[in-house]
């Protein structure tokens, strides 16, 4: 019997059992890889009634966090939030292991407000795998994929399973790789080079030469991760501490409105710095850093790099943060973030020995580099569907992102499309408009990417309108439609937007008289000039430095402030949440609207829909690099061709007129001057 399938012409599942390899059980989904992108992915499928199976290489180290150990972030927290609202698990897991929660960005606006939590990395695994384990219709086994299963029919290719390392092979309508980092990963540490993956678990060394199989192009990215230290060797003294929030709130919006939720810890993270020593030490050792002797091979992230890194490309910078992190309550292992590195552990050593409240740290795990195998994510479609293999999709680093949170996101995209796919149904493809997640997957399926993709607030142009406390407003009616939100939290959902809805219009409609003493008296506290014919509470709100709050002393009849399970039967009250997300819409409410306006004019151009059949061959005028881009990318419409690199605005409008002209058997042109591209506006 074969326990690999080796240069078969024909790698169909009639093939393969006429060459004697045996059959498993037959699933509707399979997940290659239990990452966070894995688990979101099995997770969705099962819940929607498909039989899934979940293969990982290590069972005891699914929903592993090998870097930091912490969920959300600027704009990662605003994916948790959006994977939350739209049924997915991640957020409640967070919520069950915080250690330390942070809103980052206050200063700055609801636009870029992103809830960070700290987690027990440990608790946040066991948490997962028992809600793995206990979900009807997930099966999760532990073995390595090495082969994929396919057939060629009219030209397509399509997916028919997979093959473990066993020679078992396992039949499936759907395939779904999620495989992070360990497609043929190395650790590479100095001179120090092993096959490795994460946390010096075993690599996947053979589904990479299966995809080339398949004719698909594999690139070749690098990422990394700081030492972890003992926390008895750490000298806090000699740090900034850094607090958690005094009031926490969760990353699910089932537990938002739930007044008993609490976080597991509220523990302390510390700040230190490296000095002119730290740098000392790289400067004097860079001829030993593999980033620099060509040992490693892949391209690293630009967002989050090595130490070494920072040294060579901010020359004039004397100092770098270091934050040291807990990694869970029944551990004493500390992460020190900003102190990624691949350098030997002799100038590992010296270097943390560098930094104030580190001199004596004591190493638990040394940092490391590594190189790992993905595909190119401009060969699959918005759906997450490899465009030249039916049936096949990806998820997460195998797509280039980093992250656990790109990574979750993406996963749930590509379990819900598979099950779609099954159901006869169209996929689901979030927008520009609609989710971090819509632009997470448009960057990486049309643009492309060439290092380790991470989100950031500035990527998003419609961030006021994709704010983390509307989440649930934006996708919950989506991820009721997708079949992934259950009754209870449905009523919920309409209950909570049915009261800020009441609240909205009551404070427009209550109107204060210039003559109320406390009306004067708050104004002239303000600064604020009162209008001869009143002003409603509204108004009031939209003005600088007033907060719903501030109301409570003006307003005739405020309603009560509590949790949903503390009010009376037919009381009317508003939640905390509530107040703030009434607070944001009406103070915000004319920006709020420009940005629709914007999004109305984007639309345009998304709902020109690019038959699949369109020939750029033969459109004149439009230049050989934007047909050939046009050609190979497919893209589903006008606004992501648009966005594709190398596509000038000139050819845009060409398309869009060819488009035009072919829909609506026009020969006059452009309908309005509204439709004509435009360079891009700076954000």
């Amino acid at each position: 019997m074969k326990n690999q399938v080796k240069n078969y012409q024909d790698h169909s599942l009639a093939a393969l059992k006429a060459a004697g390899h045996y059959f498993a059980d037959s699933y509707d989904v399979i997940v290659v890889g239990a990452g966070h992108a894995g688990c979101e992915a099995a997770l969705a499928a099962a819940k929607l009634g498909f039989k899934t199976a979940l293969f990982t290489l290590h069972i005891d180290a699914l929903a592993n966090m090998p870097c930091n150990p912490n969920i959300g972030g600027t704009a990662k927290g605003q994916l948790v939030r959006e994977i939350d609202a739209l049924g997915g698990i991640m957020g409640l897991m967070a919520d069950r292991s915080t250690i330390q929660f942070r809103m980052l960005n206050r200063s700055k606006g609801p636009a870029v407000l992103s809830p960070r939590a700290q987690q027990d990395r440990w608790k946040y695994q066991k948490d997962m795998r028992h809600l793995l384990e206990a979900t009807p219709g997930l099966y999760l086994i532990q073995n390595e994929v090495t082969d994929l299963v396919w057939r060629e029919e009219a030209g397509l290719k399509k997916i028919e399973g997979v093959v473990s390392v066993l020679g078992t092979v396992y039949p499936a309508a759907r395939v779904i790789l999620a495989t992070g980092t360990f497609l043929r990963s190395k650790v590479i540490i100095g001179e120090s080079i092993r096959e490795e993956g994460p946390d010096g678990l075993a690599p996947a060394k053979h589904l990479s030469a299966s995809l080339q199989a398949l004719g698909l192009k594999l690139k070749r990215f690098k990422t990394g991760t700081p030492g972890r230290f003992h926390a008895r060797s750490l000298d806090y003294a000699h740090m900034e501490v850094q607090p958690a929030d005094s009031a926490p709130q969760p990353f699910s919006f089932v537990n938002e409105e739930d007044v008993t939720w609490q976080p597991l810890a509220s523990l302390n993270c510390y700040l230190t710095y490296t000095g002119p020593e730290s740098k000392k030490v790289i400067a004097d050792n860079i001829d030993r850093s593999p980033l620099y002797s060509g040992l490693v091979e892949g391209v690293g992230p630009r967002y989050c790099p090595s130490f070494e890194d920072k040294v060579v490309k901010f020359p004039d910078r004397d100092r770098h943060h270091v934050f040291l992190e807990p990694c869970g309550l029944e551990s004493k292992e500390v992460y020190a973030s900003g102190l990624s590195s691949s350098m030997p552990e002799d100038v590992q050593r010296q270097l943390v020995q560098s930094v104030p409240g580190m001199e004596k740290a004591e190493f638990m795990r040394f940092a490391y580099a590594i190189d790992y195998d993905l595909l190119d994510a401009q060969d699959l479609d918005l759906s997450l569907e490899l465009k030249s293999v039916k049936g096949l999709y990806g998820a997460g680093q195998i797509l280039g992102s980093s992250g656990y949170e790109e990574a979750a996101g993406t996963g749930l995209i590509a379990g819900i499309n598979a099950c779609r796919s099954l159901a006869g149904q169209d996929p689901v493809i979030l927008d520009r408009s609609q989710a971090y997640i819509g632009v997470l997957i448009d960057d990486l399926v049309t643009k492309g990417t060439n290092e380790p993709y991470r989100m950031m607030t500035s990527r998003a142009e419609y961030r006021l309108v994709l704010r983390q406390d509307n989440a649930d407003q934006r996708l919950t009616p989506l991820g009721r439609e997708i079949g992934l939100i259950s009754d209870q939290r449905w009523a919920a959902f309409e209950a909570k937007q049915a009261r800020i809805s009441r609240e909205r219009a009551r404070l427009a409609e209550t109107r204060l008289s210039p003559k109320d003493p406390k009306v004067q008296a708050f104004c002239q506290a303000k600064g604020y000039g009162l209008p001869e014919g009143g002003v409603s509470l509204a108004d009031l709100l939209k003005r600088p430095e007033v907060t719903y709050q501030d109301l409570v002393t003006l307003d005739p009849d405020p309603p009560r402030i509590c949790y949903p399970s503390q009010a009376k039967p037919g009381e009317t009250f508003l939640s905390p949440v509530d107040c703030y997300d009434v607070q944001v819409q009406i103070k915000y409410e004319g920006y709020i609207k420009l940005e629709l306006a914007r999004i109305q004019r984007f639309h345009k151009l998304e709902k020109r829909w690019i038959p699949e059949d369109f020939d750029y061959t033969q459109l004149k005028g439009l230049r050989l690099e934007a047909r050939q881009k046009l050609s190979k990318l497919r893209p589903r419409s006008v606004g992501q061709a648009a966005r594709i690199s190398g596509i000038s605005p000139a050819d845009a409008s060409i398309l869009l007129l060819a488009v035009s002209q072919r829909d609506q058997g026009q020969q006059d042109g452009l309908r309005s001057d509204e439709e004509e591209i435009q360079e891009p506006a700076d954000e």
